[in-house]
């Protein structure tokens, strides 16, 4: 008959087992596997108690049979180490050298790239922690509710180049109005001295509820060569159906503090870049897991999808404070953020978010398995802040914009999506009751 997963323990004379607690299920019956150890056995087996206490012996003892105590309840909590794809980002700083003209300082292809122009961005290990808990149901034997959720430690990649002058530092763009690359000053000698920040910053969460439902298993007993003796084997397939979200939140922050050194144009400017994308997941998921067990070993396999709607959220902002002659203005715009992109902008995708896991165990006690996994979620059609910088601009949008203004409105603001995805390993611990 099947039983709810649980511990194996000692196995019971039929008589005692029928008169034990209600909720002690008879687990397969009589074995009729063989598995005998003929001789000394030189090696040991690590077991709950004395005698191998949680080992089957009904390949050895007449009238005995193994038997499981139900699991009504369990907690599963994880160490999270995973790795996700990096972000793409344009060449956001770039520098020429000493002796470059004015009118190339910094343009595109002949200067170097410091920062940007790669996908490597928030690459590397990041910790986090999952924790699934869940009881199965007295009266609906087979059937249990499960719920998760994870988290992500937020993930900051940084850029700072302080110069006053030397090296030349500079923001490289495409100038619509020339219809040639160009670049915004950062540092030049004899002009300017200034700096420039970049930072990105992720965050990666979820959550789910789901019903779990026992489709199938078997048990039985098969000789273990390390334990010198039979022990207790099974395997069961379930199905999961519910609820799943996920969350995704991201910024790119480009800062510049600019300092004229120029006496006859005196002033100085902080200037910011602000891009902010969320990305937000509901659906249902459907999922199969298999288990199995062999002696206090065990591995477990899952595959899940998750079917449902993405919320994507794209804000972008921006602000210029100059000083001239002792007067300070503000403006509502920066570089890569002006009038013609400015604003906060959502769509809704249809989305499939499938995670494979695969995780082996050791039962250290009777309550305790500890764990070791492997975890891979991929979520494509997602919206990034590197994506979501456009790089054709019309100078003549530069605080303080022309008048009258002329050329074309530039940059704009389009959806760009790309895929997201994130892998790695868990080590925690599991307790039932």
């Amino acid at each position: 008959m099947a039983v709810d997963e649980g511990e194996m323990i000692e196995a019971q004379p039929i008589e005692e087992a029928l008169m034990s607690d209600g909720h002690l299920m008879h687990d397969g019956g009589m074995s009729s596997c063989d598995g005998n150890c003929g001789g000394h056995c030189d090696g040991g087996c690590s077991s709950f108690g004395s005698g191998h206490d949680g080992y089957c012996d009904t390949c050895n003892t007449p009238r005995r049979f193994c038997i499981c105590l139900p699991s009504h309840g369990w907690v599963h909590a994880e160490y999270l180490l995973w790795f996700p794809n990096g972000m793409n980002l344009p060449p956001l700083v770039t520098t020429s050298p000493q002796g470059t003209g004015r009118a190339a300082a910094g343009v595109l292809p002949a200067a170097g790239v410091l920062y940007g122009a790669d996908d490597n961005a928030l690459e590397g290990s990041r910790s986090g922690g999952r924790i699934r808990f869940g009881t199965w149901f007295d009266r609906f034997p087979g059937v249990g509710l499960e719920g998760e959720y994870f988290g992500l430690a937020q993930a900051t990649d940084s850029f700072f180049q302080n110069s006053n002058g030397n090296p030349i530092l500079a923001r490289p763009f495409f100038n619509t109005q020339t219809g040639q690359e160009d670049a915004e000053l950062v540092a030049f000698p004899n002009i300017l001295s200034g700096s420039v920040a970049v930072d990105v910053t992720s965050e990666f969460n979820g959550a789910a509820a789901r019903l779990r439902r026992s489709l199938c298993c078997s048990n039985g007993c098969a000789y273990s060569p390390i334990c010198c003796t039979t022990v207790p084997t099974s395997s069961r397939i379930d199905s999961t159906v519910g609820y799943r979200y996920y969350e995704l939140k991201e910024s790119l922050d480009i800062r510049e503090r600019l300092q004229s050194t120029d006496t006859a144009n005196p002033g100085s400017f902080n200037i910011l870049d602000h891009f902010d994308t969320r990305n937000q997941f509901n659906g249902g998921e459907i999922g199969i897991l298999w288990q199995g067990r062999r002696g206090l070993w065990s591995l477990d396999g899952l595959m899940r999808v998750g079917i449902g709607n993405n919320h994507q959220t794209v804000s972008i902002r921006g602000n210029t404070v100059m000083v001239e002659n002792g007067n300070t203005t503000n403006f509502n715009n920066g570089i890569f953020t002006q009038r013609t992109n400015i604003g906060t902008y959502d769509r809704n995708r249809f989305t499939m978010i499938p995670e494979l896991g695969l995780t082996l165990g050791y039962q250290f006690t009777r309550r305790v398995r500890l764990t070791t996994g492997y975890s891979l979620i991929y979520w494509g059609n997602v919206v990034r802040p590197g994506d979501q910088v456009d790089l054709d601009l019309n100078p003549n949008l530069f605080p303080p914009e022309a008048v009258p203004f002329t050329g074309a409105l530039r940059p704009q603001f389009q959806f760009v999506s790309s895929d997201y995805w994130v892998q790695g390993l868990s080590f925690g611990a599991e307790m039932r009751w």
